[in-house]
């Protein structure tokens, strides 16, 4: 008799039926479902088995260790012909640049109330803001879909509530933190939802209208629908100042699938 190969499909099907009333699961409790009797296995070997069971959709990595059996999507906002205008003119002139773009509306999938922004926001790395903008002011001239948009470098809250308004398309010049979480979509950088959740918690001016009340929602939303990691929440409010402001907040929320970690924390 041949002996018995460990399964994904098999592994998965008992894991769905003994742990589907668990929030989240760590990597040692998963363990037992990733051997076989008597069976010695190596961190390669765990890793190559959690990486099959994550491929199927059995298990969802939320941070560092710990897993859900929820079913969550990965976040990827529609990226527009002007915000991909504006991103693709800056790659030309400023290829060696580190940047990102996107849109603060793109929270209102997850407030109670739609806040009217057309507001386009352009990070870059540091000591680049004003090359950025330069750049933006040119091209703005030449080009007719983005011609006549206003531009503001590094605006305050002040700045904000005086030249940003629901109805009017604005371009806002920022500094790109330090190891902020982007990635690339569709050929264009854009922030990861983790980043923007920590700028919204920080206070980020532009975000203001999503700030109050409507953070809670914003919150609880996004972490309800999608796959999170909140070890990136965490480090990258930490680049903020804000690490234990975070944990704080977050177990206070008792968002599930986190709490134990979040307790180990605090």
């Amino acid at each position: 008799m041949k002996d018995e190969t460990w399964s994904s499909k098999r592994s998965g099907k008992r894991i769905s039926s003994e742990l589907k009333d668990r929030d989240s699961v760590t990597t040692g409790e998963l363990k037992p479902f990733l051997t076989l009797p008597r069976e010695e296995i190596s961190p390669v070997t765990i890793r190559t088995r959690l990486n099959a069971l994550k491929r199927r959709g059995i298990i969802t990595p939320i941070g560092r260790g710990l897993y859900t059996l929820r079913k969550l999507y990965d976040y990827t906002p529609e990226i527009g012909q002007t915000l991909r205008e504006v991103y693709l003119e800056l790659r030309k002139r400023l290829p060696l640049t580190r940047i990102c773009v996107w849109r603060p509306s793109w929270l209102n999938e997850f407030t109670l109330h739609i806040v009217s922004m057309q507001t386009i926001v352009v990070e870059s790395e540091r000591e680049t803001e004003r090359a950025v903008f330069e750049v933006l002011q040119e091209s703005l001239e030449k080009n007719s879909s983005i011609n006549g948009i206003p531009l503001l470098l590094k605006p305050s809250s002040e700045d904000i509530d005086l030249y940003v308004s629901d109805q009017t398309p604005v371009i806002v010049v920022g500094k790109l933190i330090t190891e902020a979480p982007i990635r690339e979509s569709d050929g264009v950088v854009i922030p990861r939802l983790e980043k923007m959740l920590v700028d919204l918690f920080s206070g980020e001016p532009v975000l203001e209208p999503f700030g109050g009340a409507e953070m809670d929602s914003v919150f609880r939303n996004a972490f309800d629908t999608y796959a999170l990691n909140v070890d990136t929440i965490l480090r990258y409010a930490a680049r903020r100042g804000k690490r234990q402001e975070m944990v704080e907040y977050l177990t206070s929320k008792k968002l599930t699938g986190y709490r134990e970690m979040l307790d180990d924390l605090r």
